[in-house]
């Protein structure tokens, strides 16, 4: 096995010696020896040892390979089986200085039709199997590894077989959480082997933490500090507004900092990070036609056009025209003549479905010979006003002195290109400072002019509107300009939270908790500090930031309470029920939460519910939980799913469960061929001939299943019934 290794790439850096080579002027010209080779601790032969004894290599895979690898303080070998002929995959790093085992990856065919997509494994044996693997990996440094809670974690349903279960260790020093160590592993619920497995722990210097502040002063600290500001917030569509859908302006606290909030615990003063440092929170750190008489199909007849239609092609026709839209651009910066455009594009404007945006891009043809000339540039302007939303441009300096222009002079030319280009807009906006948020985004040399200015509206800040701009420091030529601004009604700051309320029930969902962070400084791991963040107790959710002003209640992403915001339901009444376990992954994966923590599987299933676990389990419970009935069914009329004329509350009959499954899985086809179907349920005459197809490969596929000799196709299926066919729909494979 030692055969294996390849001396040729292993570098010892020593302390080399200087020597002496004599000149006849006696004079002496250092001279420093070269590296030279030397073996990792751990050899190749030991690394695939380790692996093997802690994992089983699947044996049918028969090809190998390896690398090794160093970066900062890691050296590695990265090992991996494969066969070329079969599926399957397996994957492992080991540490080659004191070989731990850094991450594995085993990946298995689990997509066979006979595979089950009921978890044989529940996530308390997951759970234990994790422990057990960690207790082998580690050892004794095991104990000091604490499983962070993800009772509130979505396990979404998939087709390719079971669940897969994702747990989260954090390593502990002191009893204190090191945010920056810890294990992630994943097992399959199908036979529990470990998908994956990842591992962080830095052998580094840890402050002591005996003489730190009280979570009491920490809290104090955190109030008096500057991090939670009250602002004017809107939430980030998902999805293209409607005609007539506005975002709506919200009054909150956020969290701003790029510490994350973080008190140091020594000193007791909000922690300084300098530009370039972030804190390592985790411990995994976008044509022509087709032949025919199309002339002669439009003029035959006049096409009826809808009403939104009618609308589309009136507001359209009063909008600025290409070369009136390229004229916008000219007024306020030129187009090199060595530009050619090459695309123009009228759109929506995703952040009001009633705003259409012009969108050109130039480029330089000739770029083998175009040294000293334009490359590129793009522009965004209004199509109905005409304004100047943006431009970017390539820049070619034509400066004959290495002289720059400083950040007081670049800032004049920045502003006054602003008060000439929008007067109104930039008498509302305010210079981001260097510090904020949105300055520490911009990874540019010093000296680069990048301003930022944000809007405030009744003297409170609005950052979801912004003008950006970028000067060139040699000759002042604006490289880029970006304008972000929304059409908004905003509401007043009566009866908001004060600052202290804000915070104190900020830090009751998210306690000031004594914690070891890394310090990272231009992606190069530094020094460990020990700090109060406010964290979360159940961290399977994101760490929201943002508190409504007026309720005092935190937000996510949408603009939603973070308790009304997607969540995995354990139902408590669906012990002994059919489908039990079918219902609970339903559960799991957020669906049918419509009564909490009850299933209530007697009662009638209502297609409005139906119809909203099937949307959400296709396109996502985060970003759709929010869809009221109506649009529900809208959507699901808009998908094909539903072609009936019913309403929300309406019950689902059985008939009905069949066609609306079978649309869903695209099956309605097959489903309405004519005089091919038969079925042999005594009641067969009781089922409308229009529907024989879709109850036979309903019932046929096994995704309907029903009890004795009857069908009764008129029959509303109770909430279990319909659940369980659901989720073989769900996870059902042709």
């Amino acid at each position: 096995m030692a055969s294996l290794i390849s001396m040729a790439f292993f570098l010892q850096i020593t302390a080399s010696p200087v020597l002496a080579a004599e000149q006849a002027s006696g004079t002496t010209i250092p001279v420093v020896v070269s590296p030279v080779m030397s073996l990792p601790t751990i050899s190749l032969e030991k690394a695939i040892e380790i692996v093997k004894h802690n994992f089983d290599i699947p044996s049918d895979l028969t090809n190998f390979t390896s690398n090794f690898s160093t970066s900062d303080d890691r050296q590695a070998w990265s090992l991996h089986w494969n066969n070329t002929d079969k599926p399957g995959d397996f994957m492992a790093e080991v540490n080659a200085v004191n070989g731990d085992i850094i991450s594995i990856n085993n990946w298995k065919d689990e997509t066979s039709t006979t595979s089950s997509s009921i978890s044989v494994v529940t996530k308390e044996d997951a759970r234990k199997i994790c422990d057990t693997l960690l207790n082998r990996l580690l050892g004794q440094r095991a104990q000091n590894m604490k499983l962070l809670n993800n009772d509130q974690q979505i396990v979404p349903i998939n087709t390719y077989g079971p669940v897969t279960y994702n747990f989260q260790y954090q390593r502990l020093v002191n009893d204190i959480p090191f945010t920056a160590n810890g294990a992630n592993v994943q097992v399959s619920g199908s036979d529990g082997h470990i998908i994956s497995y990842n591992l962080n722990w830095s052998d580094v210097k840890f402050p002591d933490s005996k003489d730190v502040i009280s979570e009491t002063q920490a809290k104090e600290a955190f109030t008096a500090s500057p991090f939670f500001k009250l602002q004017y917030w809107t939430p980030e569509p998902y999805r293209i507004l409607s005609a007539g859908q506005k975002l709506n302006a919200k009054l909150v606290y956020q969290l701003v900092s790029p510490s994350g909030g973080a008190i140091d615990a020594l000193t007791g003063e909000p922690l300084t990070l300098n530009s370039g440092d972030w804190l390592a929170e985790t411990s995994m750190s976008g044509g022509m036609g087709g032949k025919g008489d199309a002339a002669g199909s439009a003029s035959s007849a006049a096409q009826n056009l809808t009403p939104q239609e009618q609308r589309e092609v009136a507001n359209t026709a009063k909008l600025l025209k290409q070369d009136e839209a390229i004229a916008a651009v000219k007024r306020w910066i030129s187009i090199p003549d060595e530009l050619t455009l090459r695309s123009a594009n009228l759109s929506t404007d995703w952040r009001s479905a009633d705003n259409r945006v012009w969108s050109f891009d130039w480029f330089n043809a000739n770029r083998d010979n175009s040294e000293g000339q334009a490359q590129y540039m793009s522009a965004r302007i209004d199509a109905s006003t005409g304004e100047l939303l943006g431009f970017n441009r390539s820049y070619q300096s034509t400066a004959k002195s290495d002289s720059k222009l400083d950040k007081t002079a670049m800032q004049k030319i920045a502003e006054n290109f602003l008060q000439k280009v929008q007067p109104n807009k930039f008498s509302q906006v305010t210079l981001d400072t260097a510090d904020s948020p949105e300055q520490m985004k911009i990874a540019e040399p010093v000296g680069t002019g990048s301003f930022i200015y944000h809007r405030v509206v009744n003297g409170i800040d609005f950052p979801n509107n912004i003008m950006a701009i970028r000067v060139e420091p040699s000759d002042g030529t604006i490289t880029n300009y970006d304008l972000n601004w929304s059409n908004l009604d905003f509401p007043n700051s009566s009866g908001i939270l004060t600052k202290d309320q804000a915070v104190e029930a900020f830090l009751k969902n998210r306690p000031m908790t004594l914690t070891y962070v890394r310090i990272f400084s231009n992606g190069i791991p530094g020094d460990v500090r020990l700090v109060y963040l406010p964290k979360a107790k159940d961290q399977s959710n994101q760490s929201f930031n943002i508190l409504d002003a007026m309720s005092g209640e935190l937000l996510n992403f949408q603009g939603e309470t973070v308790d009304q915001g997607p969540q995995p339901y354990e139902f408590s009444d669906i012990t002994g029920v059919v489908g039990e376990q079918e219902i609970s992954a339903l559960g799991e994966a957020g669906l049918f939460g419509d009564f909490g923590s009850s299933f209530k599987p007697n009662e009638k299933m209502t297609l409005g519910s139906l119809l909203r676990a099937m949307y959400l389990s296709r396109y996502g419970v985060w970003q759709y939980a929010s869809l009221s009935d109506s649009e529900i069914i809208t959507r699901a009329k808009d998908q094909g799913w539903l072609k009936e004329n019913l309403q929300p509350k309406d019950q689902v009959s059985r008939d009905l469960l069949c066609k609306i499954l079978l649309r869903f899985l695209q099956l309605n086809k097959l489903a309405e061929l004519k005089n091919i179907y038969q079925v042999n349920f005594q009641d067969s005459s009781d089922i409308p001939t229009a529907d024989l197809g879709y109850v036979a490969v309903a019932t046929g596929t096994g995704i309907v299943q029903v009890k004795g000799q009857s069908f009764a196709p008129n029959e509303v299926v109770d909430r279990a019934e319909a659940a369980g066919d659901l989720f073989r729909a769900l996870t059902w494979r042709s």
